[in-house]
């Protein structure tokens, strides 16, 4: 299966010879997950550093610290490296910022692909619970931190960029990219050619209704695997095209399932039934609950979480024999009212996802 890494391995023509595509977009928007040494400070702001100078064996820990796929990322960012295609961009304007009081989790790096043509990359959700606490607050919330930091941040990277740009990002990154498209100056936004959602959450269907979106409606390129349930998360409304994935599930998130033919992705006619059942089900039960109600929601399920203390994912996994009772602990201290309301409001979803069984398998 060819998926992004052999497209960047067997790819070499440079961008004024092969025109930049959907795979060059998802290849610098995972790129954006890359953490950057502090002693790369060309990468930090605007001078810039070449791509192929990054790849330092003595900060691959850094490099690729809380990657869900290691392995396969090393290997990518090697062969960009040594890609003719890839390695003489300029990395700059490199940021990370976290904020749990704020609950927010952004990072974005900017590349100078040649003297024509910028891309801004947004970062997407890492493992840290903060980010996907984040995450779940644009079911009631608007903007989100990230949100407003990445309009600032595309109006900062326009300065510095040369020629037309390119917006984009993969997960949360994706929708940060449409935000800040969407809400850029008018100078800039007539700049922008092309913004791509790879399996980024939608907006909530008033947001993209507003003429901020339909602006740049006609710019958005989005993509999600055929089982996609990131990307068709909240009131899906941006066009969107389907692309094979090499795994199954909530797995196909994982951009090195996305299976590359030639200089494009496989694309396919429909979402899988499963992906369908779960987009109706999710969304129907969003649409039923009150902006307070899914505030209140989410903020008990992630106040339980919270009691484990624990930051990340891998801790919850790693440390679960500590968490999990700090958790049970957390939920039996939870007063009568909000017990209730937690297991009401689970309930309908059930409720939600047996009644919409039968219209998958007629489907």
């Amino acid at each position: 299966m060819r998926n992004m890494i052999t497209y960047a391995e067997e790819t070499l023509a440079c961008f004024d010879r092969l025109p930049f595509n959907r795979v060059d977009s998802l290849i610098l928007s995972w790129a954006a997950y890359l953490r950057l040494p502090e002693e790369c400070l060309e990468a930090h702001d605007w001078r810039g550093v070449r791509l192929g100078e990054l790849l330092r064996a003595e900060d691959f820990g850094c490099l690729f610290q809380r990657h869900w796929d290691v392995g396969s990322s090393r290997r990518l960012f090697t062969a960009l490296a040594a890609s003719p295609r890839f390695r003489d961009i300029r990395v700059m304007g490199y940021t990370q910022q976290a904020d749990r009081e704020l609950e927010k989790q952004f990072s974005a790096m900017t590349f100078q692909l040649n003297g024509d043509m910028g891309y801004v990359a947004f970062r997407g959700t890492d493992s840290t619970l903060v980010g996907w606490k984040e995450d779940f607050n644009m079911a009631f919330q608007y903007p989100v931190p990230s949100q407003e930091e990445a309009g600032r941040y595309l109006a900062q990277a326009a300065k510095h960029c040369r020629g037309e740009l390119r917006v984009g990002g993969h997960s949360k990154g994706g929708n940060l990219a449409v935000y800040a498209a969407a809400h850029s100056a008018g100078e800039v936004q007539e700049r922008i050619a092309r913004v791509y959602s790879h399996d980024g959450p939608g907006f909530l269907g008033a947001v993209l209704r507003s003429g901020e979106f339909q602006a740049v409606t006609a710019k958005i390129d989005k993509t999600l695997p055929q089982s996609s349930l990131v990307g068709m998360l909240l009131e899906q409304q941006e066009k969107f095209r389907i692309v094979k994935s090499g795994r199954g599930g909530l797995w196909q998130h994982d951009p090195f399932s996305w299976v590359v033919e030639g200089n494009d992705f496989c694309f396919l006619e429909e979402l899988t039934p499963d992906a369908q059942y779960l987009d109706k089900t999710l969304n129907r039960w969003l649409g039923s609950l009150t902006t307070a109600e899914r505030e209140r929601f989410v903020d008990s399920l992630y106040g339980l979480v919270d009691a484990a203390h624990i930051e990340t994912l891998a801790q919850l996994r790693s440390r679960w024999q500590e968490s999990v009772p700090a958790i049970l602990r957390a939920a039996s201290q939870l007063d009568p009212d909000t017990k209730e309301f937690l297991f009401q409001t689970g309930m309908a979803l059930v409720s939600l996802g047996v009644k919409n069984f039968p219209e998958m398998l007629e489907g």
